[in-house]
């Protein structure tokens, strides 16, 4: 029987009984549980083997409870005695603590004792060396004083070291601020001895010679000296070659001496690559190693006669001013090239401060032509725009000329932003934006002109009776809009460059551009800010013109496209009045109704009337305008077709664009005519059918055309052709204003 497993948490009585019930028929191979008998003999013998089982665990209980209980006085006197001992060991290391805490105090004392005993005894021992070194002071000096007479600069420079050292040593004496200056009369005194040595040493590039003046400088602690006199002597020679350019180039043609620049920048470039070499070979240390480009950040302002005056010279005596900024700036931008290669190459790792003093000496100059290339710029473009904008004596000739001009601004546009990169790496590109505005207004301007031109033109050829005159005049129009399109889209395509320009010029304005030299870093934070709230003005400009879902301009010359949007409209108009010539003539002929009908006492069938001459005038024209209106209008080009949609909403359809203007023109006519009619005072009843007629004409004109009357002049028609007797019945649905016009002109009494 296994009894292990009443001691399991999850124990179930059950469970264990039929367990251990199947593992006896198993052992017994007997049908156990099938068989009851042997099932109550199973549980019988289980039954008393758990009463035996608990028998003993009771047995064993009460044995261990009797030993517990004998054994407990003698435990309780244990732990009496275990509390007695902690008391006592508390007491004893009471008493401990307080006599570690006597012997802390006594020895306190003589710890500070011991410590002044040791520091009297230093100081006793330093004076003693200093009183040493005090004695020997007068020996080094009558040494150091009979060296400068043989001027041994080797042993000089060792006893100033051994000055040194015992300076070092005497500090305690009094007197060292005197022995100090003393030391460094003597350092000056062996400088001013070296120093034409070292001169010439530098100034021949003897690598030996250096050395060891680098050396007898390090010993006297006077190397930043040593470095001074080296670039001394490299901004003389620098100096001279510089001069000798200027007097080079003067001697030259004048077209070369704009190269001037160039030449000695090349020059100090081979001239760095070898003392950058010769340094290496000479200093020890790097930063020494960088005096060929500290001599640099030093060199470039002092030149004389300075950089900018000399350009200012040039510039003075040159036309092309532009070409020539762009060649020096070229120059500074392929010098400062040159210098980051021949770093990068040579795994020179200038200093933060370094490359900006370097990139300063070399752009600084440059600023002054930077804040002035923006007027010049100005002054290019009016010039060449003053050249081209010429009136002409004829409108095709006019148009003609616009589409040139066009073409022209935007390619002198394109190169002036060449230039802008060129000479000012974008830096005065907002500036040079603010200006453009107006170069842009006097083309808007150009193109009134042209407009007024045509409009003068339309005028003159009121009484014209020459319809080919009115077609020209139609094809000059539209080739004004296309060239307003033309312009649109070249205008479109420049303003997204120029975003894009500033978007790359905000990126190198705010970017960490240390790691090479640049002209970026040159400008002051001041200036800086003041181009970047230009580029954010103009980015706010284009989320403003965003959010207009019509506006097609990205916020830069947004009020050119607004001029250009009067433009198109008013160049739309020009085209529906030459359109419209015709007409205005033909109706201003028509005789009004009220004449026709003297003479007539009796009413005339309908049959009898016929449409007057005017009006079929007016059909014959409309239905010739498709022949006239498809070859310009059949296949748009693009450029017209953008031009149009910016005139009428209608041409953005998927309708032929002749096809439009021809309900245009039918709907202005429908407008012209319904006026016209409008201003008649009285009608009798033939007059009444004879305008009925006419109107009818005119419907089945505009019905070929595919096209319907307005609403308006249908309604005129109803009420013309309503009798006096049904007029208010059928009257019913126009228009108020029409009701009453129709009723006072054809004198119906009212009823009502």
């Amino acid at each position: 029987m296994d009894i292990s497993a009443l001691s399991e948490d999850k124990f179930d009585p059950v469970d264990w009984i039929n367990n251990n019930f199947k593992k006896f028929g198993e052992e017994t191979k007997s049908n156990a549980t099938g068989d009851s008998e042997v099932a109550v003999e199973f549980i019988n013998n289980y039954v008393s083997k758990l009463q035996l089982y608990v028998q003993q665990v009771n047995y064993a209980i009460e044995e261990s409870s009797q030993q517990l209980v004998a054994s407990m006085p003698r435990v309780v006197k244990d732990a009496k005695n275990l509390h007695n001992d902690v008391k006592e060991l508390q007491q004893r290391m009471l008493i401990m603590r307080q006599e570690v805490a006597a012997v802390q105090e006594e020895t306190g004392e003589c710890m500070a004792t011991l410590e002044r005993l040791n520091t009297m005894q230093t100081k006793l021992q330093t004076a003693k060396e200093s009183l040493q070194e005090s004695d020997g002071w007068g020996n080094l000096i009558a040494e150091l004083e009979d060296s400068f007479e043989r001027n041994d600069l080797k042993s000089v420079c060792d006893k100033i070291s051994a000055l040194q050292k015992s300076l070092q040593a005497q500090e305690q004496l009094p007197g060292h601020s005197d022995r100090q200056s003393q030391v460094e009369d003597f350092k000056n005194r062996l400088e001013a001895l070296a120093s034409p040595n070292v001169v010439q040493s530098f100034a021949e590039g003897s690598i030996e010679q250096a050395q060891r003046y680098v050396g007898i400088f390090t010993a006297i602690q006077r190397k930043p000296q040593l470095l001074q006199y080296y670039r001394a002597v490299q901004k003389t020679t620098l100096q001279q070659q510089w001069k000798q350019t200027l007097e080079l180039q003067a001697s030259e043609a004048s077209g070369q001496q704009q190269h001037f620049l160039t030449l000695f920048y090349d020059q100090l470039v081979e001239n760095c690559q070898r003392q950058v070499k010769w340094c290496s070979q000479v200093f020890d240390d790097e930063e020494a190693q960088q005096q060929p480009f500290v001599l640099l950040t030093e060199l470039l302002p002092a030149l004389q006669p300075s950089r900018d005056n000399h350009i200012l010279q040039l510039l003075k005596t040159c036309n092309e001013r532009l070409d020539l900024l762009q060649q020096f700036a070229q120059a500074n931008h392929n010098f400062v090239l040159q210098l980051n290669a021949h770093m990068e190459q040579s795994s020179i790792n200038l200093t933060k401060d370094l490359k900006q003093q370097l990139g300063i000496s070399i752009y600084e100059y440059f600023h002054k032509f930077i804040q002035q290339y923006p007027r010049l710029e100005e002054t290019q473009l009016s010039t060449q725009v003053d050249r081209v904008l010429t009136t002409q004596p004829h409108a095709s000739d006019a148009v003609r000329h616009l589409k040139d001009i066009t073409s022209k601004l935007f390619s002198w546009l394109h190169e002036s932003l060449n230039r802008c990169s060129n000479i000012t790496s974008d830096l005065a590109l907002c500036k040079l934006i603010n200006l453009l505005g107006g170069i842009f207004k006097r083309l808007m301007e150009q193109f009134s002109k042209t407009q007024r031109q045509l409009s003068l033109n339309l005028g003159n050829s009121a009484n014209n009776t020459n319809s080919d005159s009115n077609w020209s005049m139609l094809q000059y129009t539209l080739a004004l809009l296309e060239c307003l399109a033309d312009f649109q889209q070249k205008l479109q395509k420049f303003e997204k460059t120029l975003q894009e320009r500033m978007t790359t010029l905000e990126h190198k304005l705010k970017e960490n551009q240390l790691l090479n030299i640049n002209v970026y870093q040159t400008f002051e934070v001041a200036e800086q800010q003041r181009i970047l709230n230009s580029i954010a003005e103009f980015q706010q400009k284009r989320l403003e013109t965003n959010q207009d879902a019509n506006s097609t301009s990205v916020g830069i010359f947004a009020h050119i496209y607004d001029a250009l949007k009067t433009h198109f409209v008013e160049t739309h108009d020009i085209t529906l009045n030459i359109l419209l010539q015709p007409l205005d003539s033909h109706l201003s002929e028509i005789q009004p109704p009220t004449e026709l009908s003297q003479g007539h006492v009796q009413d005339m069938p309908a049959f009898s009337f016929a449409p007057q001459e005017s009006i079929t005038q007016i059909g014959q024209y409309l239905l010739t305008l498709p022949q006239h209106l498809e070859p310009l209008l059949l296949s748009p080009s693009t450029l017209l077709k953008q031009a149009l949609e910016m005139c009428h909403i209608k041409y953005s359809q998927p309708i032929p664009s002749a096809d439009i203007l021809l309900s245009l023109v039918v709907a202005h006519c429908c407008v012209l005519y319904q006026s016209q009619i409008l201003q008649i005072k009285s009608l009798t009843s033939s007059a009444s059918k004879q305008l009925s007629v006419d109107i009818e004409y005119l419907a089945s004109v505009v019905d070929e055309l595919g096209l319907t009357l307005n609403t308006s002049l249908t309604q005129i028609l109803t009420l013309l052709k309503a009798s006096p007797e049904n007029y208010l019945s059928l009257s019913a649905g126009c228009e108020p204003r029409l009701v009453t016009a129709v009723r006072q002109m054809r004198n119906i009494i009212s009823t009502q």
